[in-house]
């Protein structure tokens, strides 16, 4: 979709900005044809949640959309600001039209994660990372993350507030992102890849332990790729619970990890190896503990 770069200087305000944030600092255009187009946009999230008003109010409530467009960003000592590309997207609704054979779910935030993920793996871009936040005022703390690419900031996920939604007119719950695509043009990777099919299979351990409730599940599978143990095809996080028997404050997750060779079928002896090097490494630096 594409929306107008003029915009509102109430959105600022509505969307949770604060005097100090630099995106509250808007170039305000000299002569607006409308107060609601009096400003440079330093954020497509207005445009996004207006989008979405203007749909609910039609009666569709099932939709995805995203936009590329500049952003205009005051500068300190400079009269005009930087004009930055973002991408954006909203989703919210359910994932797929309804069907008789399947039971229709809403969005979630692993929907728009994913979303993330495979724009990350189209451009091949690697070592991007995902970090827990609470300071995006339009996203619900402790449902929302940050991207880290090089140390840098690329944009932010999440849910959205729920105050935000009801400034907005919007009854239900909706998920965002917002990037900074300047990085995705600079860091693109064009390298083509083939592997063959495996000629041997492939040997699976699972790994259950019990961890702080605030550890990220990500970390856990970051620390088990960089034990560098051979052979090691794939992590999956496919479980996590946090009732009883799990003690109050700490969380059950589970892994599942693919062990894999290209020249022999790998005896159980050595996997039970690496599995239990990998199960002394993530004890030593988490203090985790195995789940029964």
């Amino acid at each position: 979709m594409i929306t107008y770069s003029f915009v509102s200087p109430g959105w600022n305000k509505l969307i949770g900005l604060s005097p100090e944030d630099r995106r509250s600092k808007s170039l305000c255009i000299l002569n607006p044809l409308t107060e609601d187009f009096s400003v440079l946009r330093t954020t497509l999230v207005p445009g996004l949640l207006e989008t979405v008003r203007y749909n609910l109010s039609r009666k569709n409530t099932n939709f995805k959309i995203f936009e590329l467009g500049k952003v205009f960003l005051p500068e300190t000592g400079e009269k005009l600001p930087k004009e930055l590309r973002h991408l954006a997207g909203i989703g919210m609704g359910s994932p797929e039209e309804s069907h008789w054979a399947s039971q229709s779910r809403p969005i979630d935030f692993y929907d728009i994660k994913g979303c993330v993920a495979a724009l990350l793996d189209a451009f091949q871009m690697r070592g991007v990372s995902f970090e827990r936040i609470e300071e995006v005022p339009y996203l619900h703390p402790g449902r929302s993350a940050k991207l880290l690419f090089e140390g840098e900031a690329l944009g932010v996920l999440g849910e959205i507030h729920p105050e935000i939604l009801s400034r907005c007119d919007i009854p239900e719950r909706a998920y965002l992102f917002e990037l900074n695509f300047e990085p995705f043009v600079q860091s693109a990777g064009e390298e083509k890849r083939f592997q063959f099919l495996p000629r041997f299979p492939a040997v699976y351990r699972d790994l259950s332990l019990v961890v702080d409730a605030s550890l990220e599940s990500g970390i856990l599978a970051e620390a088990i790729w960089a034990s560098r143990e051979p052979h090691i095809d794939e992590v999956t996080l496919f479980d996590v619970y946090q009732k009883a028997p799990i003690p109050e404050g700490k969380k059950g997750v589970s892994y599942r990890i693919r062990y894999q060779a290209n020249d022999r079928t790998l005896t159980d002896e050595e996997v039970n190896q690496y599995h239990e090097r990998i199960t002394e490494r993530l004890r030593e630096i988490f203090r985790v503990e195995l789940r029964q």
